[in-house]
C-alpha cells in the first residue's frame, strides 16, 4: 500500500508540474526574448540617433560614435545612398539584426549574436527544472509520510484480524488517526464479537449433543453384551456382535465428527486406501445390501496411499454407497486409481442426477436430508482433497485424495 500510494502521489505530482511548469516556462522564455528584442531595439535608436547628430555635423561616421552603444562581438551596419558600411566587429555563428525605429536618411541595423539573446531563456527553463524537482521532492516527502499514517493502522488491522480466533489474540483496538479506519475498526470489533459468541455456542452444543449420544450409547452397549450373554443360539450372538460393532461404528464416527469441527489444521495421516475401502465393504456388508436390491456392486481397487482420516474416508464411502442405494440404479461400480499426485475413489451407477439439481452438494438438496453429500465433501474438503460429480448428469462421484509422500 506503500508504495502504491508514493507512486500515485509522485504520478500527480509529475502531472502537475508539467502541466503547469512546461507552459509557465515557454511564456517565460518569450517574454525574455522579448524584453531582450526591446532592449536591442533601444540600443540600436541609440546608435541612430548618435549617427544622425555627427552626419548632420559633417563628422565622419566612425565605430567611437557607436562605441557606448555595442558591445565587443556586435556590430552596426549603416545604410546610405545605396552604401553599406559596418562600424565594429560582425558576430560569427547566429546572428540577431535589429533596425532602429528612425535614422532620418541612415538604414541603422544592430547586428548581435543570438546566444546573447537566449542565455536568460536558458536560465528560465533551469529555473523550472529546479523547482519541479524540489517539487517531486516535497511530494514524495508528503506522501511518505501520508503513506506511513494510513499504511500502518491498516497493516497492524489485518495483522489483528487474522489473529482472530487463534492463540494470543489481543482485542485491544489498533492505534490509529483515521476516523475511516477507526470506523473499519469498530464494525471489525462488533463481527469478532458475533463470530466468537457463535463458535462458542456451536462448540458447546456440539459438546454437549456428543456427550448426550454417548451415554445412550454407553448404556445400549451393555445392553447389546448382556444379549449376546444370554443369547442361546450363535445366530442371536452373531447379530449380537454386529449390534456391537455399528454401536462401535457410531461411536467413532461421533468422535470423528467433534474432532472434525473443533481441529481445523490438522495433517491427516497417511492410509492405505486399498484394505480400507475393502476392509470396510465387508464390515458393513455393502455386497449383500446390494444383492438384496438385485443389484450388483463391482469392486476395483489398485494399492494407493493416500492422506486422508480413515474415518472421512468410510463415512464418505457410506455416503456414496447409500445415494447410489437409494436414488441410483444398475450395477455400482468402486474404483480406485492413482492419477498424477492424487488417489480418486470413483463410486458410480448406472443412474443419473435429477433434472433441476444444479448442486447435488447444496445443503437442502434431494428427497431425503439433504446432508449426506454436503458432509462427504465437507469432510473431504477438511482433509485438503475433494468431492466431485463428474460427467455432468451422470450419477459418477470421484473422492480425490493427496498421495502420501515418503520423507
Amino acid at each position: 500500500m506503500r508504495r502504491r500510494l508514493l507512486r500515485s502521489t509522485l504520478l500527480v505530482a509529475t502531472v502537475s508540474v508539467l502541466v503547469l511548469g512546461v507552459p509557465l516556462a515557454i511564456v517565460g522564455a518569450e517574454l525574455l526574448r522579448q524584453r531582450a528584442d526591446m532592449r536591442l531595439e533601444q540600443r540600436a535608436d541609440a546608435a541612430a540617433l548618435a549617427l544622425t547628430t555627427a552626419v548632420s555635423r559633417g563628422r565622419e561616421l566612425r565605430r567611437a560614435i557607436v562605441a557606448p552603444v555595442i558591445g565587443r562581438d556586435e556590430a552596426i551596419e549603416i545604410r546610405r545612398d545605396g552604401r553599406t558600411l559596418t562600424l565594429g566587429t560582425p558576430p560569427s555563428g547566429d546572428v540577431v539584426r535589429v533596425r532602429s525605429g528612425d535614422g532620418g536618411p541612415l538604414r541603422v541595423a544592430l547586428l548581435s549574436p543570438a546566444a546573447a539573446r537566449n542565455d536568460d531563456v536558458g536560465l528560465v527553463w533551469l529555473a523550472v527544472a529546479g523547482s519541479a524537482v524540489v517539487a517531486l521532492l516535497v511530494a514524495a516527502a508528503l506522501a511518505l509520510v501520508q503513506a506511513r499514517r494510513l499504511a500502518r493502522p491498516l497493516e497492524l488491522l489485518a495483522q489483528r484480524v487474522r489473529a482472530v480466533g487463534g492463540p494470543g489474540f489481543d482485542p485491544e483496538p489498533v492505534a490509529g488517526d483515521v476516523p475511516e479506519i477507526e470506523a473499519v475498526q469498530t464494525a471489525l470489533g462488533d463481527a469478532d464479537e458475533r463470530i466468537g459468541e457463535l463458535l462458542r455456542r456451536e462448540r458447546e452444543f456440539a459438546a454437549n449433543a456428543s456427550h448426550q449420544l454417548r451415554s445412550p450409547l454407553t448404556g445400549l452397549r451393555l445392553r447389546v453384551e448382556e444379549l449376546h450373554r444370554i443369547a442361546a443360539s450363535s445366530d442371536a450372538r452373531h447379530e449380537a456382535d454386529a449390534a456391537l460393532a455399528q454401536i462401535d461404528r457410531l461411536t467413532d464416527t461421533i468422535a470423528h465428527l467433534q474432532r472434525t469441527a473443533h481441529v481445523g489444521d490438522d495433517r491427516p495421516p497417511a492410509t492405505d486406501l486399498e484394505p480400507l475401502v475393502s476392509q470396510h465393504l465387508a464390515r458393513e456388508q455393502w455386497a449383500r445390501r446390494f444383492a438384496e436390491r438385485q443389484r450388483e456392486l463391482d469392486v476395483d481397487l489398485a494399492p494407493v496411499v493416500g492422506r486422508m482420516h480413515p474415518e472421512s474416508a468410510r463415512q464418505i464411502l457410506d455416503v456414496l454407497l447409500d445415494n447410489a442405494l437409494v436414488h441410483g440404479r444398475g450395477r455400482v461400480r468402486i474404483h480406485l486409481e492413482r492419477i498424477d499426485d492424487r488417489a480418486r475413489l470413483e463410486v458410480a451407477d448406472e443412474g443419473a442426477v435429477p433434472v433441476g439439481v444444479a448442486d447435488p452438494f447444496a445443503r437442502g438438496v434431494g428427497t431425503g436430508s439433504g446432508i449426506g453429500l454436503h458432509l462427504a465433501r465437507e469432510l473431504a474438503r477438511h482433509g485438503g482433497g475433494d468431492l466431485l460429480l463428474e460427467d455432468g448428469g451422470a450419477a459418477r462421484f470421484a473422492l480425490l485424495v493427496p498421495i502420501a509422500r515418503p520423507r
